[in-house]
């Protein structure tokens, strides 16, 4: 790919600034040893944290009374808990106090509800236990200083509701991470606690949780390296004999794999009580998104993960050169090169967090960017699976967006490798499948939106053309680039087209994130020689999208995909600053006008009309279409 300046991107000064702001104040709040943390709080999550108890001077006590009175603030009406809590200021202007309530949006797409449904019962019955526990233990929290109703009317209604919610449960529609096994487990908690309940997908349910199950060794799983297990640690927290001490080793920053529950339920269930685990709490609670509230999200820190999706997302679409940044390159480069000293060469979502393909190939295409070499040969060695590549070791469901990110590594990264193609390859047919078996609706497993993937796909595959018309894709990828990657840019293209609304927007959960997703699919396939015709549609789509976006005021939703789905601030400006800023690449700008321009333009021409109804059969490579190659120059040059 070719070099990239920031003048090259002509959104203006006022442009520039803004993404430069963004990436001063997410740098600025980076701590070297802290991290940083943008993600929403879960009730989920909250509930364990507000279980620990610690023993002083003789005299149990709670050790984060905020946290069961954010859950109490936040129980709804009818006894059940959503998955999130929303900030409500005091009515004081001078007064910067808040506290929590749970929150449910009123309009859901089909997904967003499954999920929100999963977010509903698994918090509602974590909230449960808590009650439960606290009922029969108030310790320092005497039930006389506790906003009404009574802990028994508390009880009676979460029992109700979950009652009321557990027979409309289908398990099939969740994905949710560690759901197979959270759920279970508080199941089984609860019966210790003298409630059960019975549903249609309990026993499919439990059948899951054992599939998992069954290929770990219950006995042995403190020696084990560390897996994403850990991150549902609390998942064990009823196995009998189970000394949480034991995992000791796993700890990192004080954490169980960066996780609040999990680390609740080590602290609580541990022989002996860990100092380490106790101050990430504390810091979890004081620096996460809660921010000393008591509510607290469901992994702290995130920093990997929220810090590389920003400044991969601005260099990939050319609005922030990072190789010009400075003192923030520097402080980018410095927190990748950590992270890859502390696991083996790849990167988790937090450093010291186990590695996974999803961070691993955003910090190989931020380094390509800067320095013109990645680390894809060693993602692939790592990752590398019979039809795809994994996000993680011992995964159940392949990840799309993974894939897409993986094969952005590999194109974007200039050092050659015996395995490159075949897994350039993998990745584009893995892709093309889950498309075409999904008949384009793709339902990504760490994102709600299928603008979302889509994206992704429409920025990876698009470098995989401009990297084929200039001839650095090996010829055992022409079958794949012209089979798959060209039919999949069009229906993609075409179908984002279709979707967006009246008013400018796409999506119905974020109406701005999502939006700022289709824009940049847009911008993507923007930048290859089209039909002039399809260039002025597409043009006109990405100018209404941004008006929308530029008129803001939007309600910010839960997009990503956790224990409990949750949301960034900080991705969705990164998201939407790129979509108001970001120009197509143009082919004929970067290169000469070569043959393979010109083939290319005739089959996205042949493809388009065929996927319009109008030719019979999308064009091969080398194929004559019914355009000459002067009325193709012409679509190429305009626009």
């Amino acid at each position: 790919m070719g070099s990239f300046h920031a003048e090259d991107a002509s959104f203006g000064a006022e442009g520039k600034k803004g993404i430069d702001m963004l990436v001063a104040r997410m740098l600025q709040t980076y701590d070297s040893r802290y991290g940083l943390g943008y993600m929403s709080c879960s009730v989920y999550d909250t509930a364990w944290v507000a279980n620990v108890t610690k023993t002083v001077a003789g005299i149990p006590q709670y050790l984060f009374p905020l946290s069961f009175l954010a859950i109490l603030n936040a129980q709804l009406p009818d006894g059940s808990w959503g998955g999130h809590f929303h900030r409500r200021r005091s009515s004081s202007s001078s007064s910067s106090s808040s506290s929590v309530t749970s929150s449910k949006g009123s309009t859901w797409a089909s997904k967003e509800a499954s999920y929100s449904f999963c977010d509903a019962i698994l918090s509602t019955m974590a909230s449960l236990y808590t009650l439960i526990l606290h009922s029969k233990h108030s310790h320092q929290i005497p039930e006389i200083r506790l906003p009404a109703p009574s802990l028994d009317v508390r009880i009676s209604n979460a029992v109700d509701s979950l009652k009321a919610m557990l027979p409309r449960w289908r398990i099939g529609e969740c994905n949710a991470v560690g759901f197979e096994v959270l759920a279970p487990a508080l199941l089984d908690l609860l019966s210790t606690q003298g409630y059960e309940f019975e549903f249609p997908d309990r026993v499919k349910l439990l059948k899951v949780r054992d599939a998992k199950l069954s290929r770990i060794n219950l006995e042995h799983l403190h020696r084990a390296a560390p897996s994403a297990l850990l991150h549902s640690l609390e998942a064990f927290h009823g196995t009998d004999g189970l000394d949480m001490s034991k995992f000791k080793h796993h700890l990192v920053g004080g954490s169980m794999m960066a996780s609040p529950a999990a680390t609740a339920s080590y602290l609580m269930k541990s022989n002996e009580w860990d100092d380490s685990a106790e101050a990430y709490l504390r810091l979890v609670v004081e620096r996460g998104d809660g921010q000393g509230s008591g509510a607290v999200p469901s992994a702290y820190p995130s920093t990997n993960f929220e810090m590389l999706w920003v400044v991969s997302t601005l260099a990939e679409f050319h609005v922030w050169c990072p190789s010009e940044g400075g003192k923030w390159t520097k402080s980018i480069l410095s927190m990748i090169e950590q992270s890859k000293s502390q696991t083996n060469g790849l990167v988790g979502f937090a450093p010291g967090i186990e590695p996974d393909l999803d961070d691993s190939s955003k910090a190989s295409t931020i380094l390509s960017l800067i320095q013109n070499a990645g680390f894809s040969e060693a993602i692939v060695a790592e990752f590398d699976g019979p039809r795809c590549l994994r996000t993680y070791r011992g995964e159940r469901d392949p990840s799309v967006s993974a894939n897409c990110n993986a094969l952005m590594s590999l194109l974007m990264d200039n050092q050659d490798f015996a395995d490159k193609s075949s897994a350039i390859e993998k990745a584009v047919v893995f892709v093309h499948d889950a498309w075409t078996d999904a008949e384009g609706e793709l339902l990504d497993k760490w994102n709600l939106s299928i603008h979302y993937p889509v994206m992704l796909l429409s920025r990876s595959l698009t470098e995989l053309v401009l990297a084929w018309t200039s001839g650095r894709l090996a010829p055992r990828l022409d079958r794949t680039m012209t089979a798959q990657a060209v039919p999949l840019l069009v229906k993609a293209a075409l179908q984002t087209l279709c979707a967006q609304h009246p008013d400018g927007s796409w999506g119905s959960m974020d109406w701005c994130e999502e939006t700022a997703y289709a824009v940049l699919s847009l911008v993507s396939f923007l930048s290859l020689p089209l039909p002039v015709s399809l260039r002025v549609v597409a043009s006109h789509a990405v100018e209404r999208g941004r008006a929308f976006l530029q008129r803001g005021g939007h309600e910010i939703g839960f997009l990503w995909i956790e224990k409990i789905t949750y949301r960034s601030e900080l991705l969705r400006e990164a998201y939407v600053q790129t979509a108001l800023h970001a120009v197509p690449e143009r082919l004929w700008r970067m290169q000469e006008m070569n043959g393979r321009v010109l083939e290319l333009a005739g089959m996205l021409d042949r493809q388009v009309r065929f996927e319009e109804g109008r030719s019979d059969s999308p064009a091969s490579p080398g194929e004559s279409t019914t355009y000459g190659d002067g009325v193709v120059a012409e679509a190429i040059v305009q626009g």
